[in-house]
């Protein structure tokens, strides 16, 4: 059941496009994603969703009655109200006959789920992540038709992200929600939907179905633009070869050329930069010795400190990127404040090497002049000219390397969204001296791509890192090593990534879980025998590998019709034959992974008969 239908949707601030005849339609209890770069236009769009923008032209047909909840990467609330009354005004919205205590109850549920322990704390007075998590909260409760989120996971902690993939597992309504956390959207989404080139490109399944057809489509893409350049040049040395020829007898051909030279194919734009390191580096960048970190006075009025970590010890050696997590309020901003010598230690000492050079950039990409356009704010001076390991680069060509060109450069940063900042912000702090980086929350308001470069130059980077963060993925991928902060003054540090210091947290908790009785693999041991390959399943293994070969011929022939350049100028047929495609590629992969399926399944039937003595 269509709740939406969108056709034909232009969009344009000035002289940027953002959509150009966009199509999107969603279907009762989709979860859809919604991904592409900085600025493309994600925001915009589920705000016209939510009716506050309205699109330049076309039209969004909504089935009658369908009600819309969103939530904005900055929501304006009432300065006076309580979280309590934020989320009470979503569970008011209500289309249920539930009674005011239900709906009260069923608020004061949500806030707990969501860590709001003050729920009756003004908005006024709450820090910028209690306010999202309120508004996430009226947003949930209000159970509408369409759920619109963006960014949803900004100011989480790990567990409440865990609680809200089941919550949006269990939705009966409709999801779009965009956001950089690739775990998440992993664990939720069962359709892609990207904007690129002003248009929406649909792709079913999760991200990392939609990440392999992506990259087939890159390739496709690529094979096209060489095809259409080896065409365009052919023809134009028949132009030059032919003079002739140049008559109205043969205009097609020459509007052919043209039609070759305007094509609207580009290549995707990356960020590019690297993270140098100043000088050279000691073998010890950073000693934390019985550190006490906090602050003199405890926010709630009771006596004594606010202790976020007791008795610390840590070293940091050349190479060491330690990522900090924990629950939200345990203090992990604090610590790292105190790391970065903007907070002084309530007890112990921090020693810094001799060569150690710090730069700190915050969650609230503080730091640049809102009045100031991207060009002035390049650098420190205003000089047109950056100075970075040693290369002398025009301030110009230093900005291109981080996605600001032409009329961006006199952009006001007070234009730019949260992940142009944090781009303006390296772009700036990496010309100064460096070799031990401390961030907080970097992945926040990155586009994907964006932060897929981040991560890479953090990985090469020869520094050392301290980094918060609730990106699992990116804690993963980047960090050496995980500090705990579970926000009772106790800290652990543990080799690895988070998937590392996960399954060594849930093998730690399986021993009470097998002595309550709830360990899965306890009952998994009282199984008497693997189930057995049928009949049916052992023809399907004889006969699949064939099935797979004709799959792939299928891709194959779906991939070369995809990669003729006139499709290139047909927007409809493109689509249309990009979901052949898709459909090709997947139903090959499903062949492949019922044949592993049947190939594990027998090897571990005749395994099991053979230790039998069967």
């Amino acid at each position: 059941m269509h709740l939406l239908s969108a056709s034909h949707i232009q969009k344009s601030y000035g002289s940027s496009v953002l959509l150009e005849d966009a199509e999107l339609h969603v279907t009762l209890g989709e979860r859809i994603g919604l991904v592409g770069v900085n600025g493309s236009g994600k925001s915009t769009l589920l705000a016209m969703l939510a009716g506050q923008d309205d699109p330049d032209s076309g039209e969004f047909a909504w089935r009658t009655g369908t009600r819309v909840a969103w939530l904005s990467q900055r929501p304006l609330l009432d300065e006076e109200s309580s979280l309590r009354d934020v989320a009470m005004a979503g569970a008011s919205r209500q289309r249920s006959t539930r009674e005011t205590y239900e709906r009260e109850l069923a608020c004061d549920q949500m806030l707990d789920a969501l860590g709001l322990t003050t729920p009756s704390m003004r908005v006024a007075e709450a820090s910028g992540g209690m306010r999202r998590r309120a508004a996430l909260a009226a947003a949930l409760l209000e159970e509408a038709d369409v759920l619109l989120l963006d960014e949803p996971t900004n100011h989480l902690d790990l567990d409440i992200i865990a609680w809200l993939v089941r919550h949006l597992r269990g939705l009966q309504g409709a999801l779009l929600m965009i956001s950089h956390d690739r775990y998440f959207i992993d664990e939720v989404v069962d359709r892609v939907v990207e904007i690129r080139k002003q248009r929406l490109w649909s792709f079913a399944g999760d991200f990392g179905a939609y990440l392999e057809a992506r990259q087939t489509l890159e390739g496709v893409e690529a094979r096209a633009e060489s095809n259409r350049r080896k065409t365009f040049e052919s023809e134009l040395e028949w132009l030059k070869r032919s003079p002739k020829a140049r008559s109205t007898k043969q205009k097609a051909r020459v509007d052919r050329v043209s039609e070759l030279a305007t094509s609207d194919w580009q290549p995707r734009q990356q960020v590019h930069f690297e993270v140098q390191q100043h000088g050279r580096l000691g073998k010890t960048i950073l000693v934390a010795s019985a550190l006490r970190a906090g602050f003199p006075d405890r926010a709630d009025g009771m006596p004594g400190p606010h202790v976020v970590a007791d008795q610390l010890d840590l070293t940091m050696q050349p190479g060491a990127r330690i990522g900090l997590i924990g629950p939200n309020g345990a203090g992990k901003t604090t610590l790292l404040r105190t790391f970065a010598g903007l907070l002084p230690p309530l007890a112990g000492e921090i020693r810094l090497g001799v060569h150690t050079a710090i730069v700190y950039i915050d969650q609230e990409r503080s730091g640049l002049d809102a009045k100031m356009t991207v060009r002035e704010s390049a650098t420190p001076s205003g000089s047109d000219w950056v100075e970075v390991g040693g290369e002398r680069v025009h301030v110009a060509t230093w900005l291109d390397r981080f996605l600001f060109r032409g009329d961006d450069l006199r952009q006001p940063v007070s234009t730019l969204s949260g992940g142009q900042r944090f781009r303006l912000l390296l772009a700036r702090r990496l010309q100064e001296p460096l070799n031990l980086l401390v961030l907080d929350e970097p992945t926040n308001d990155l586009d994907l791509e964006t932060l897929a470069v981040l991560e890479q130059a953090l990985v090469d980077y020869p520094g050392c890192l301290l980094v918060v963060s609730h990106d699992r993925c990116f804690l993963d991928r980047v960090c050496t090593a995980i500090l705990h902060i579970p926000g009772d003054g106790q800290t652990e540090l543990h080799a690895g990534g988070w998937s590392d210091w996960e399954t060594r947290k849930r093998a730690a908790s399986a021993p009470a879980a097998a002595a309550a009785g709830n360990d899965p693999s306890s009952a998994r041991r009282k199984e008497s025998a693997p189930p057995k390959i049928t009949l049916a399943e052992k023809a399907t293994l004889a006969t699949i590998e064939a099935d797979i070969e004709r799959a792939e011929a299928a891709v194959g022939e779906r991939e070369t019709r995809l990669a003729d350049p006139a499709l290139m100028a047909d927007h409809a047929s493109l689509t249309a034959a990009a979901a052949d495609l898709d459909a090709a590629v997947a139903k090959r992969d499903a062949l492949y992974a019922r044949w592993a399926e049947l190939e594990e399944k027998l090897a571990t039937w005749t395994a099991w008969r053979a230790g039998r003595g069967a």
